[in-house]
């Protein structure tokens, strides 16, 4: 069947995320600086985070909620900077905000903007992202056709169910839809194994792959994404 819809991965296909999430820490930190003293005395940047992944451990079945996780890890840093609950939940959920606006203020890798405007006239465009990250908040949402978070569907790629939710939303058969992402197993194999269409794009290289990666098109910048996406359209029989 032809192409009906191209659905992205986000972090590290459209965009390059540790710089994003380094300034988007940043911010939140010099905020919580200004505006909760006693924790930031307490905890540097770099422990907060420390406290952030040791949570993460402790909680697995946070896995799939970032924002939740990020959340619940600060409100325990403020109940042990000495915040009352009532002041823990206010200022978890004021810092948060911050962090979030900063987190949607992404640099999309060259050729994006053009790639996703050449295809917006051709198909639907659309992301499934295991990140937290609000793609219609971000400079490139307005051609966005629909989005689908991991911690949305509490559930994240590679699992069948979060592309699942894709085919629903679409009412379209796999091969239907490429799919486009940058990890070989949650984007690639995830999708293929589906029965989508799979572009795999290496704008930031994967090193050390232990096999060749399975994928219907590959694409090393966006710039050739738009006619990547033609060929398998034109390779429909």
């Amino acid at each position: 069947m032809a192409i009906k819809a191209v659905v992205f991965d986000l972090d590290d296909t459209l965009w390059d995320v540790n710089p994003v999430i380094r300034r988007a820490e940043q911010v939140h930190y010099q905020w919580l600086n200004n505006h909760a003293p006693k924790l930031t005395a307490r905890f540097t940047i770099r422990e907060l985070k420390g406290y952030r992944i040791s949570l993460a451990q402790r909680h697995p079945e946070l896995s799939h909620f970032v924002t939740r996780s990020r959340m619940k890890a600060l409100h325990e840093c403020l109940l042990l900077s000495g915040y009352s609950e009532s002041e823990t939940q206010q200022i978890s959920e004021q810092a948060f905000a911050v962090f979030w606006q900063a987190r949607n203020q992404i640099e999309p890798f060259p050729y994006a903007i053009e790639a996703l405007e050449g295809l917006k006239r051709d198909y639907l465009v659309g992301a499934l992202s295991n990140g937290n990250a609000d793609v219609f908040q971000t400079p490139l949402g307005e051609w966005f056709d629909f989005a689908f978070s991991a911690e949305g569907l509490s559930v994240a790629k590679p699992d069948a169910r979060a592309f699942q939710a894709v085919l629903d939303h679409l009412d379209c058969q796999p091969d239907e839809i490429a799919f486009v992402g940058d990890n070989p197993e949650h984007d690639i194999e995830g999708a293929k194994a589906m029965g989508m269409k799979t572009i795999w794009v290496q704008v930031k290289p994967w090193l050390k792959l232990k096999q060749p990666v399975e994928c219907d098109q590959q694409v090393d910048d966006l710039q050739h994404l738009h006619q990547a996406v033609r060929a398998l359209d034109q390779a429909v029989v």
